[in-house]
């Protein structure tokens, strides 16, 4: 599969509403591109809040689980899409589990407002500089 920006742009967007955001009302999804056996596949992901915020699963966290069920050993690629009016960054946790499976510290990191009028494309070398990774 190639990996066609507007169609996962598409599919996050349609995701919003999975999001289980009771509390913040920010409504997060995000998808990893990753390899397995030269074949590109994409995992998607909601955030899952709690009433305990320090228990809530961030829409990054969700996608690179579900990667990893299905074999993923190191992403090429992250999309962040939210319902806020800015486009949103993944917070400093996400930043260093993104890490562990983004070998590539130029790797694009793209993140987009709800209404696709506003993204910016960073990479997680620059959202995590110095970073530890083994």
């Amino acid at each position: 599969m190639s990996i066609n920006e507007q169609s996962i742009v598409c599919h996050l967007s349609d995701l919003l509403s999975k999001s289980h955001s009771p509390y913040s009302k920010v409504q997060v999804a995000a998808a990893v591109a990753y390899q397995i056996d030269g074949e590109t596949r994409l995992a998607y992901g909601v955030n899952v809040e709690n009433v305990s915020y320090g228990l809530t699963v961030c829409a990054e966290r969700s996608a690179i689980s579900a990667a990893i069920v299905d074999g993923m050993t190191s992403i090429s690629a992250l999309y962040v899409l939210s319902n806020q009016a800015q486009a949103i960054s993944p917070c400093g946790a996400c930043r260093q589990v993104v890490t562990e499976f983004m070998q590539d510290p130029a790797a694009p990191v793209l993140c987009i407002n709800h209404s696709q009028d506003q993204r910016w494309e960073s990479s997680i070398g620059k959202l995590l500089p110095n970073r530890f990774d083994l």
